[in-house]
């Protein structure tokens, strides 16, 4: 934990601070203010209104979906489930081939040729691509709300318009500020976006990535991801108290997570607004992957389109093994990955080590740091001996697995507070050594949890890309890195079917471990 996650944090601050004669000088903050002024006031702004617009879109898609009957409920989750494990740059390729200067939307059914490049598409489709997420966050913490509360405002008169003003958006206020948050910390960190859609509005990230892909400099990248940095720690603090604050509030939850008593079509104006914004979100995000998954067979000649496999036999041809090493290294850091998070929790947990506070800090820190900053400090902490990894697999592994970390970490935790600590004394009283008690008691419990981690390091290994795009070998190049070289030269049809192709992995992947996990819960059922 300190090796590879305080260490590099520590390697960004010393080499901002490096000066032209080796000792420490603040002169390259000043040159970045003035040369990335406009830059950092342009990621503020997209910031704050991708957090404020993907929040109101966020509580209106989780609403609906925890108020949600029957197969509504299930096309919305379906929705979502694809929306969250598409790779990244998706939401920009669709966003040109739809209402670019000829998109289908915007110049074939509207006849209008607008320019796409600005700051407000970057805006847009940011605001979208967090939407799912943090949807599914606050979908949790709905299903979590005391439904006697709901029961007992309804006994004393009060309309669904009130219950949901004056119970629900109150109880879960703590988890919309994390919403806000963590929005406004993924936009700052964004570089992909900007870069694809910006035109010619620049961002501090997507500076930070040009200045080490076009310039090599990294006492000046070092410099600015500080900017980063300094808001994002500070924020992590902010967000951790929220996050206690909202396990407060929830504390009165039911047993078993349930549909919410509430409909919000009864909850007068402001349910029929979420309704109205969440159904633009949701037809929003039919018509985005569609597009991509029609678009890679398609192919225009003369504005009519045929279908075609021309694009399968050059993603065959050129992207062949990058799919195949893509997939190797998801299943890598999903199994290390997992295995790490359940010692790391059960020893945070169960043998409550010294400095057990500060490990913890450490654990999640990486959820909120750029993916910008957490690259480059791998390469300035692993870029000489006695700790050489650069331009090896390792690095990226490693990289990816402390990424993923804390998400990782939080899903075993809480499938080890299910367990009771007797059971581990009484193997230990029955002369059960501590290997012994965590291969036959405690590993065996935490097999639901080891399947939840696997899938998400598994579909966050497969559509990673802004802290290990600094680390990838050009003999190693990742699937997502082919899609964002083909987003950015051009090429959108086989940046679709790119796309695809690791959406198609991914959801098999998660429908693989759904089929085991009912198959170990009817296999559990069935001897009780």
């Amino acid at each position: 934990m300190l090796l590879f996650i305080l260490w590099p944090i520590a390697c960004i601050a010393l080499r901002s601070l490096r000066g032209a004669d080796g000792g420490v000088s603040f002169a390259m903050f000043g040159t970045v203010l003035r040369q990335c002024g406009e830059s950092l006031r342009n990621s503020v702004f997209v910031g704050v209104f991708t957090a404020v617009l993907s929040t109101i879109l966020s509580l209106s898609a989780a609403l609906v979906c925890a108020t949600a009957r029957g197969w509504k409920k299930t096309l919305c989750m379906i929705i979502m489930l694809v929306a969250m494990v598409s790779p990244p740059f998706v939401s920009s390729l669709a966003y040109i081939q739809l209402y670019g200067r000829r998109g289908w939307i915007t110049y074939r059914l509207l006849h209008l040729s607008l320019n796409p490049y600005n700051r407000w598409g970057v805006i847009l489709m940011q605001s979208i691509s967090f939407v799912p997420l943090n949807a599914m966050f606050l979908s949790g913490i709905l299903e979590k709300l005391d439904e006697g509360s709901l029961r007992s405002a309804r006994d004393l008169g009060a309309s669904g318009g009130v219950i949901l003003r004056d119970i629900v958006l109150p109880l879960i206020r703590p988890a919309t500020l994390v919403c806000l948050l963590l929005s406004f910390v993924r936009s700052l960190a964004d570089f992909g976006t900007p870069i694809i859609i910006g035109g010619r509005f620049s961002t501090l990230a997507a500076d930070i990535y040009l200045q080490v892909v076009g310039y090599s400099d990294l006492e000046k990248s070092s410099a600015m991801n500080m900017f980063l940095l300094i808001p994002s720690i500070v924020f992590f603090f902010v967000y951790r108290a929220l996050m206690r604050r909202s396990d407060r509030l929830t504390d009165a939850s039911r047993t078993a997570q349930t549909e919410l008593g509430l409909l919000l079509p009864h909850c007068g104006a402001m349910g029929w607004g979420m309704i109205a914004l969440s159904t633009v979100f949701f037809v929003m995000i039919v018509l985005q992957y569609g597009c991509v998954f029609l678009s890679g067979f398609l192919k225009s000649t003369k504005g009519v389109y045929s279908f075609t496999l021309q694009y399968w036999d050059q993603l065959w041809r050129i992207g062949s093994s990058t799919m195949l090493r893509s997939v190797e290294y998801a299943l890598i850091v999903s199994i290390a990955g997992t295995v790490f998070a359940m010692l790391f929790a059960y020893y945070m947990d169960r043998r409550r080590i010294i400095g057990r506070s500060l490990f913890d800090c450490l654990a999640t820190l990486p959820y909120m740091l750029p993916g910008t900053c957490f690259g480059i400090g791998y390469i300035l902490a692993f870029n000489h001996a006695p700790l050489k990894l650069t331009g090896t697999a390792l690095i990226v592994l490693a990289n990816m697995l402390f990424k993923q970390l804390p998400t990782s970490t939080k899903i075993c935790t809480a499938s080890l507070a299910l367990l009771p600590e007797v059971q581990e004394r009484s193997a230990r009283d029955l002369g059960a050594g501590r290997l012994a008690v965590l291969r036959d008691v405690v590993f065996p419990a935490l097999r639901p949890a080891f399947l939840s981690c696997f899938v998400y390091n598994f579909t966050s290994s497969m559509t990673t890309a802004g802290s290990i795009i600094f680390l990838i070998d050009a003999k190693r190049q990742l699937a997502v890195f082919k899609l964002f070289d083909a987003v950015y030269q051009g090429d959108y049809a086989l940046a679709s079917l790119i796309a695809s192709v690791i959406t198609v992995i991914v959801l098999l992947v998660e429908g693989l471990a759904f089929l085991i996990t009912r198959k170990g819960e009817n296999r559990r059922v069935s001897r009780t």
